[in-house]
């Protein structure tokens, strides 16, 4: 790399350090400084060119600089909450009847959104926002922690998870479906030929993914097995606003699964339905000799 490269490289990570931190520092020559006799304590490094690296305030009292940035962060986190309940008023309606919010969990919410840098978790604090002001204990502490924690690339993987769930009868939480097999009997115990598992990676969900989403809290570490359904069951399994009957093609057919966690749960309904059947149509397919599928019903909105 050119010294010009290097030089404009270090330039803009100061201006970064200084517009996140208000620490501000100055790159001199070494000659440069022996010539301005600055003392050793002033040096806070020495680079591999021979360069000194200094703060440009280092003549103020170390609170007045701490004070400094602590400005920067209080003021960083004033615009996020400005943002966030800004926000919110985009979500209620004007005939909306809403109640007033618990003192402590407004507060809890203050707390942990202003610590939320960007338009997706602004997006989702105000949305949550709006909803527990219709219905109150919609988000619990633990929730809103939770999303505290997540980065904008987890909340946009848990999104793909949300996309992919599905319900069996009237359940809330949802199941991520990961696969369906045939309970083997004597005769086919160590046969894997009826295991037959959902491609999810094709969907936006790897296994590094579900790993992922179950270190944070949203579903839970173990896969799931289903109790065994029997030939002819009937079962209502819905997914992204559509729903089927489908009924159990053979003998103690099982579905395998993920969980959501009460958080993720309680998080899952930030996402509204795309109406994509994509996924729904391709497990139905794919499966189609152990569950099959008469129907689409249509439900009422």
């Amino acid at each position: 790399m050119s010294k010009q490269n290097t030089a404009s490289s270090r330039t803009k990570y100061l201006n970064l350090v200084k517009q996140l931190t208000g620490i501000d520092y100055e790159i001199v020559e070494k000659s440069d400084a022996q010539n301005e006799e600055i003392n050793e304590q002033h040096i806070l490094n020495h680079l591999a060119n021979s360069d000194l690296v200094l703060l440009k305030d280092r003549n103020n009292p170390i609170s007045q600089r701490i004070s400094k940035r602590e400005q920067i962060l209080a003021a960083r986190q004033q615009y996020n909450l400005e943002q966030i309940f800004s926000l919110a008023l985009g979500h209620i309606d004007e005939d909306q009847l809403i109640e007033r919010l618990d003192l402590d969990w407004i507060m809890k919410f203050v707390e942990l959104a202003k610590q939320s840098y960007t338009p997706t978790m602004h997006e989702l604090w105000s949305k949550i926002l709006t909803l527990e002001l219709v219905k109150q204990g919609s988000f619990s502490h633990k929730s809103l922690k939770t999303l505290s924690e997540l980065s904008t690339k987890e909340a946009k993987i848990f999104y793909q998870a949300v996309k992919v769930l599905c319900r069996f009868g009237d359940e809330h939480a949802g199941r991520i479906l990961t696969g369906v097999y045939k309970k083997p009997t004597l005769l086919n115990i160590f046969s894997n030929s009826g295991k037959l598992n959902v491609n999810l990676s094709q969907f936006g969900l790897s296994y590094t993914n579900l790993i992922a989403l179950a270190e944070l809290g949203l579903i839970y570490q173990q896969e799931i097995e289903s109790a065994a359904y029997h030939l002819d069951d009937k079962i209502k399994l819905s997914c992204q606003g559509h729903t089927y009957d489908i009924f159990v093609a053979q003998k103690e057919v099982i579905f395998t699964y993920y969980k959501l966690t009460q958080a993720g749960y309680e998080l899952s309904n930030l996402v509204k339905p795309t109406g994509d059947n994509t996924f729904i149509k391709q497990v139905l397919n794919e499966f189609s000799h152990l569950i099959t599928s008469q129907m689409e019903i249509t439900e009422k909105v």
